[in-house]
């Protein structure tokens, strides 16, 4: 990474990758050795070596033997690593509301050893309390670099967003998570897209009508019987701003000298900028890192 990327720039270039974030998330319910991460992921061997390489050099995981002859390691979290538990939530959390019964993580459930009940988690600011927060609760503005910093660093491809669609493949997919990222900040018209992301027509037309297809985005004629059209986003497609929040909340914290991200997000009821934090919904409790796990994988 180059000392002008913007920090949320950088924290979408190592998280916009589906097999990182699906390798992240299998740490995170004690997956630890690379044939149980194979076996789990269905991956090959060859991506599952460069993926986690390329986690432990970025500073996400780190490795500790197990075993000296023949030797063999297994993978944990750095404290960088581990922070990333917000945006492992949000992204759990949408997939148990919008990826369907039959989803490769249908199954896993998220429990609050502090009251001891499965918690679907809410959403919130941290700053007020306020919880329920969507993407029309808050203000955002863009740092010039952060789509700089995306847009030319494509290099490290995933699979391109498909459907049916699951929390990973969106973010995954690095054009499908700026247009979304767009549609959040208020961009509703293919030119808006276009002219803000520098983005192909044809890339554009192709990723708009899966979203379109995957019910995240909805496509309305502005005046009754004009050609002309808008994208809108569905609740679907709004209830993935807690990924995008977390995300950039994380990257301020551990990719800024600053604590500035190139995304500034404030809660329009309170005026600070945004803390996203998750409220256990069976008590009401604030979620902590140590208070909860995944089950069920």
């Amino acid at each position: 990474m180059t000392e002008t990327a913007s920090p949320l720039g950088r924290a979408l270039v190592l998280l916009g990758d589906m097999w990182t974030v699906r390798l992240v998330r299998a740490i995170f319910t004690e997956q630890r050795r690379f044939q149980d991460l194979r076996d789990s992921l269905n991956i090959s061997d060859p991506v599952l070596s460069r993926r986690l390489r390329g986690l432990v050099d970025d500073g996400i995981l780190r490795t500790r033997a197990y075993q000296s002859n023949p030797p063999r390691h297994e993978y944990l979290l750095t404290d960088a690593g581990i922070d990333l538990w917000r945006v492992m939530i949000a992204l759990w959390a949408w997939d148990r509301t919008w990826a369907g019964p039959h989803h490769a993580n249908a199954s896993l459930r998220l429990r609050h050893h502090t009251c001891g009940q499965s918690t679907r988690p809410v959403f919130g600011c941290g700053r007020c309390g306020a919880i329920g927060l969507t993407a029309r609760d808050v203000k955002g503005s863009v740092d010039d670099r952060l789509l700089l910093d995306v847009v030319s660093r494509r290099s490290r491809r995933s699979p391109a967003m498909s459907s049916p669609i699951d929390a990973s493949g969106v973010l995954g997919d690095r054009w499908s998570t700026m247009i979304l990222s767009d549609a959040l900040m208020g961009s509703r018209r293919f030119g808006e897209f276009q002219s803000h992301l520098q983005i192909s027509p044809v890339t554009l037309t192709h990723r708009l009508e899966l979203f379109v297809g995957t019910g995240m985005l909805s496509r309305e004629s502005v005046s009754v019987g004009g050609k002309r059209q808008e994208y809108r986003l569905t609740p679907k497609g709004i209830d993935f701003f807690s990924v995008t929040a977390t995300i950039n909340s994380w990257a301020g914290t551990w990719l800024s000298a600053d604590g500035q991200s190139g995304l500034s997000l404030v809660h329009s009821a309170c005026g600070a900028e945004l803390e996203p934090r998750f409220t256990c919904n069976s008590c009401n409790g604030a979620l902590a890192r140590r208070e909860i796990s995944f089950e069920g994988a």
